[in-house]
């Protein structure tokens, strides 16, 4: 299981998940640099996806896995071909 050197604020409380995605499925804007407002969780359920963001971090994420992804860090995804994932979205008042 992969493990986030980043962990989720305390407070971090999940507001909405995308839909799994497929490598043929995922949107276009989730392969380029992008970055999110609030934290998040790239959860692997199948296969594997290597996240790679602004400050040289490149982690392949394994099925069962998940990766905390910070907010306002540009960021893009490369999902296997056999890849099925979705993205966990979170509130947090103190650890933005």
């Amino acid at each position: 299981m992969t493990r986030s050197d980043i962990d989720l604020p305390r407070d971090a409380a999940p507001v909405r998940r995308t839909p799994s995605f497929t490598a043929a499925s995922m949107p276009p804007a989730l392969g380029r640099a992008h970055l999110t407002s609030v934290w998040a969780e790239l959860v692997v359920e199948k296969g594997s996806v290597l996240f790679a963001d602004e400050n040289s971090r490149r982690v392949t994420v394994s099925a069962g896995s998940r990766l905390v992804i910070v907010p306002r860090v540009s960021h893009h995804i490369e999902p296997a071909d056999d890849a099925v994932f979705h993205v966990q979205f979170y509130k947090s008042e103190t650890g933005s």
